[in-house]
């Protein structure tokens, strides 16, 4: 009487030759570009720091330390409290990272249209602030060359992002 025969076994399932693959087995592993994967992993970092000054002022809400992370790091919202501004960054930056890592098309898309409208804005404030003639200049000269700054890298994130060799194939549509 064979084993198989007992009852309760359960023969194995069928297992292929040896040279045999399948197809998803044998495409071949594409490598992420080395921008994309630092960006990634910087949101990475990102989102675990925002999580640990979360859990400190979570868990020391009176001491030094929460005081000072409070203090210097909590002032991108003045109407969220700290706690909720380091959750949401936590959660935000967590997400950005693993859609980037995970090759989402549409994240390369949101990223290009975020980065050139921030670059657009900037610079339409600065020609607006430029085309005042008089005293009414609101912009200091260390804000203008910041802003100037920004909207150059910013245009260069888009322009990377838009235009590099194999970033479309990095990100094709699944």
């Amino acid at each position: 009487m064979p084993l198989y025969d007992i009852k309760g076994v359960v023969k194995p399932p069928y297992l292929p030759p040896e040279g045999l693959e399948r197809e998803e087995d044998s495409r071949p592993v594409e490598k992420l570009p080395p921008a994309i994967k630092a960006f990634a992993w910087i949101c990475a970092g990102r989102s675990i720091i925002d999580f640990i000054f979360a859990f400190t002022v979570i868990f020391a809400p009176g001491s030094e330390v929460a005081q000072f992370l409070t203090d210097r790091f909590s002032s991108r919202f003045k109407l969220m409290p700290p706690l909720a501004e380091f959750l949401v960054s936590g959660f935000v930056f967590g997400f950005i990272a693993q859609k980037w890592l995970s090759r989402d098309w549409r994240i390369r898309w949101i990223s290009m249209f975020l980065t050139g409208a921030f670059a657009v804005r900037s610079i339409v404030l600065l020609l607006a602030d430029r085309a005042v003639i008089g005293p009414g200049r609101v912009i200091s000269a260390d804000k203008e060359a910041e802003m100037m700054i920004h909207a150059a890298f910013d245009l260069l994130i888009c322009a990377y992002l838009a235009f590099y060799p194999g970033m479309a194939e990095a990100f094709e549509e699944r």
